[in-house]
């Protein structure tokens, strides 16, 4: 692989710094998107299978997973989480 090009990814990629507060600023979606899972799951709702589900989703946005993130930026009404669902998505590609 060519040096420049390497480096020019490198350069493009996001620091860590920025992914972290990009986790930071989606983290205020995952409840949402775990009620919706509960809602359309038909699981029970109660404070175990939230947090085990809060978990799950955490996960799969550090793993950069698409179909969660997608999920997510449907949920999305500010540029912010947008942009952080964008830097998480660069990020772990």
């Amino acid at each position: 692989m060519n040096i420049r090009r390497i480096i020019k990814e490198e350069i493009k990629r996001p620091s860590e710094k920025a992914y972290k507060q990009a986790l930071k600023d989606v983290h205020t979606l995952i409840p949402i998107l775990s009620h919706r899972k509960l809602r359309d799951g038909d699981l029970t709702h109660d404070s175990e299978t939230i947090i085990r589900l809060n978990k799950e989703i955490l996960e799969k946005v550090k793993e950069g997973d698409d179909h969660v993130l997608d999920e997510l930026w449907e949920l999305s009404s500010s540029m912010v989480i947008k942009n952080a669902i964008n830097i998480i998505t660069f990020y772990t590609k």
